[in-house]
């Protein structure tokens, strides 16, 4: 290494100074930027107590070409004094290889790194890589997220990690330092083919943008992914907001507290609540900016109660917010019915569904054989659905089997007086087994000794 190469050689270790004293498996093609990744790690191996080995994956459609690569690259790391480790794979899927062949990549880079016990997997993406990600992205319409580009490092499996070191560097800043120090490396033909929208955008688009329009266009489109990164973040912060407030999210109801998101601004308190509201499954056809920020505005009120547009309720009591879509129009449930174990009844406009076992995708899962059902015409055992009487009481899941009387478990929830009655209830002969779209009871909930499960639901019916 050459003094010149200082510069970059301080960037270098500079992303993996937190990296010290660990195992890393370098995944090198043969091409320049891998061979790059590769010598620089090198240099900086002895200051950073580095465990460094070479993986090579052979993808099988290159033929003699591809063994000529494998071969130099094992050369190469039995030059460094490195471990080295060859892998082959063949694609199997016409149409499908670029999407095959990389995770058949990283699925065996987290194999060697298990296998060498190596925390960490390093792979050469540079910064020209970004670029042309983000551009990439922009023309195919991308989101925010989206506009985040390639992450420095990421997960590939329990212990082991993605790392990308040079993303701040460029190609032509590598290919400076391979002629610096006399590296060789081997170019692939098939970065060249035109035809391939991804090579058409480094060797036309991106030439062409820096030559016509802003000669440090990469930068600039790195900056814009570092902009994405930060988007990413105030995702990552509204969805742990999501989990604080959220109380209760079905098709039934949204229960969200408001105590949470009263620290927050009026547009980050909207995409909370939309994002609940997506989690209910409902419509946001009617939704518009103006009523997503009114909805926010309702979490300072001590007390609210309004119709939204979706026909959602709102009603704002006890330090909860309460959504939940309005039943007008629907027939009154006329009397008690029965829920055969399996079977599904209609009550009011909610269809409530028993499924014996899963595979029922989401639901209230309950121990059938603590149960104390009745039967059915036919024999099969069935449970029944009824509306809340005067005198109701229920042992909710989480009271350790404690009852107390179903209105104040209501006015726990925010659900307002007049709306209780229109809350069905399944029963057993013991009593309530669940408050729909609230929570089921105590007694029956499925433990370390549960054999036999049922799994209960309520969607919106056509009734």
């Amino acid at each position: 290494m050459t003094t010149a190469h200082e510069p970059l050689m301080a960037r270098v270790r500079s992303a993996l100074t937190g990296e010290r004293g660990r195992g890393v498996i370098v995944a090198v093609s043969g091409g320049g930027d891998s061979v790059g990744l590769l010598r620089m790690m090198g240099d900086v191996q002895e200051d950073l107590d580095l465990r460094l080995s070479v993986a090579h994956l052979d993808h099988g459609t290159r033929g003699e070409v591809g063994r000529e690569d494998a071969a130099f690259v094992a050369d190469l790391a039995g030059s460094m004094g490195l471990a080295f480790d060859l892998g082959r794979w063949a694609p199997t899927r016409e149409g499908h290889f670029e999407a095959d062949a990389r995770k058949a990549r990283y699925d065996w880079l987290v194999a060697i790194a298990k296998k060498r016990e190596a925390a960490l997997v390093a792979v050469g993406h540079t910064q020209d890589d970004q670029a042309e990600t983000i551009l990439h992205r922009i023309l195919r319409g991308t989101g925010l997220r989206g506009l985040a580009g390639i992450p420095a490092r990421r997960s590939l499996a329990e212990g082991v990690t993605l790392i990308r070191p040079l993303l701040d560097v460029s190609r032509e800043e590598i290919r400076g330092y391979l002629a610096g120090v006399g590296q060789s490396f081997r170019d692939d033909a098939t970065n060249a083919d035109v035809r391939r929208t991804r090579n058409r955008i480094r060797h036309d688009l991106l030439p062409r943008l820096a030559a016509e329009y802003n000669p440090n266009v990469a930068e600039a489109l790195v900056r814009l992914g570092r902009l994405g990164g930060e988007i990413r973040a105030w995702e990552r912060h509204i969805e742990h907001q999501v989990e604080a407030a959220v109380v209760t999210v079905g098709e039934l109801a949204v229960v969200l507290r408001c105590e949470p998101l009263r620290s927050l601004p009026p547009a980050a308190r909207a995409e909370v609540l939309r994002r609940a509201w997506r989690r209910a499954g409902w419509p946001e056809r009617s939704m518009t900016a103006g009523r997503w920020l009114r909805l926010a505005a309702t979490v300072d009120r001590p007390s609210a109660r309004f119709s939204l547009g979706g026909r959602i309720e709102v009603r704002m009591s006890g330090g909860l917010l309460r959504l939940s879509p309005s039943v007008s129009g629907h027939p009154e449930p006329r009397a008690d019915l029965a829920l055969t174990i399996p079977g599904a009844a209609d009550w009011g406009g909610i269809r409530l569904v028993a499924s014996l076992e899963s595979p029922a995708p989401e639901g209230e899962i309950i121990d059938l054989d603590r149960l104390d059902p009745a039967l059915a015409a036919d024999g099969r055992p069935a449970l029944t659905i009824r509306a809340p009487r005067d005198g109701d009481r229920f042992d909710p899941l989480g009271l350790d089997g404690h009852t107390q009387a179903l209105n104040d478990f209501f006015r726990g929830r925010a659900v307002a007086r007049e709306r209780r009655r229109d809350v069905p209830l399944v029963c057993d002969n013991a009593g309530i087994v669940w408050v729909v779209g609230h929570r089921i009871a105590h007694r029956v909930r499925v433990t370390g000794e549960t054999r036999r499960r049922i799994v209960l639901n309520a969607v919106r019916s056509s009734q």
